[in-house]
């Protein structure tokens, strides 16, 4: 009974070293997706008059992927344009204020003379004060009508739908001729590709060594073509049911060599060899298909050797 209680403890203290040795060296599973997918939506609304994109187009920031219609708006920024620059009023009220400003002058000369009354003095400096009134006016509502064409301009600007980022044109959703609402206002969805971003679920037991920035090893595709990425992120909860903690890597792709929407592999506890290459055999290793059979000799050609 003794001996077979010491096998029961020996085979949970193996069953526990096999166990952590397992987890302690693992692949955990995950898939590679991009690292912003953005659906880039009008802010107005209106009829498309220009798409500027496919689908699998390479877009830059702040390119022009279409435009709403804009010809209401483009007479009206020709007014409030005509409106900033008109110089009449400005030119008829700066020379009514001289006008008005001479005769204050030459009364309080002739008040000074006895000439004039006081009561006319007064009367020709209020008239002078109202006409430095309208030609402010009129300058206000010059600087007012230049605010409206700023106004339109920004208008305009927002009928052009731009790119936010760097990336490639997954899916155009209008076309010119449609209309674009309110309630669905998207235009195209770009995505960034470089970096692609990989999420794994990591178990709690092996989550303590990897740290936001830290560098990590990783098997990308069928291929298994190794690639060193970056913590991008590490939950800071554990998920209840699976005991598992959501962790997100960025992994550089500058030449396009990882498609998103692959299978990924986290390595965690082992180092990849240095001196393999993902998808080539191991040195010293020959493919079965590589190794050719021997050559069958016949007796008839053993004679004739002879």
């Amino acid at each position: 009974m003794i001996m077979n209680t010491k096998r029961c403890g020996l085979c949970a203290t193996l069953a526990a070293c096999f166990l952590t040795s397992s987890i302690s060296a693992a692949e955990i599973e995950g898939f590679t997706e991009p690292y912003r997918d953005l659906d880039v939506a009008s802010t107005d609304t209106g009829i498309v008059s220009l798409i500027n994109v496919k689908e699998g187009d390479q877009v830059q920031k702040d390119q022009v992927l279409g435009s709403l219609d804009q010809s209401l708006l483009k007479a009206t920024l020709e007014i409030a344009d005509r409106g900033r620059n008109a110089k009449g009023r400005v030119n008829s009220a700066q020379a009514d204020v001289r006008l008005k400003s001479e005769r204050v002058e030459k009364l309080k000369l002739l008040h000074e003379r006895k000439h004039a009354t006081q009561e006319e003095l007064d009367r020709s400096v209020v008239e002078k004060e109202v006409s430095e009134a309208q030609l402010l006016a009129v300058q206000e509502e010059i600087l007012v009508r230049g605010l409206e064409y700023d106004r339109i301009q920004i208008q305009m600007e927002q009928r052009q739908v731009r790119s936010p980022i760097d990336g490639v044109v997954i899916q155009v959703h209008r076309d010119v001729g449609e209309f674009v609402s309110g309630n669905d206002p998207v235009i195209a969805t770009v995505v960034q590709l470089d970096p692609l971003i990989a999420t794994y679920s990591v178990p709690s037991l092996i989550s303590k060594g990897i740290e936001p920035k830290a560098s990590v090893d990783m098997l990308v595709g069928d291929a298994r073509l190794p690639v060193k990425g970056v913590v991008d992120y590490v939950a800071p909860v554990t998920d209840a049911e699976s005991g598992t903690i959501l962790v997100k890597v960025r992994i550089p792709n500058p030449k396009r060599e990882y498609r998103s929407g692959e299978k990924c592999l986290l390595v965690v506890g082992r180092e990849l060899p240095k001196t393999e290459t993902a998808g080539q055999p191991k040195k010293g290793f020959t493919p079965a298909a590589t190794v050719k059979p021997p050559l069958k000799t016949s007796r008839l050609e053993i004679g004739k050797a002879q």
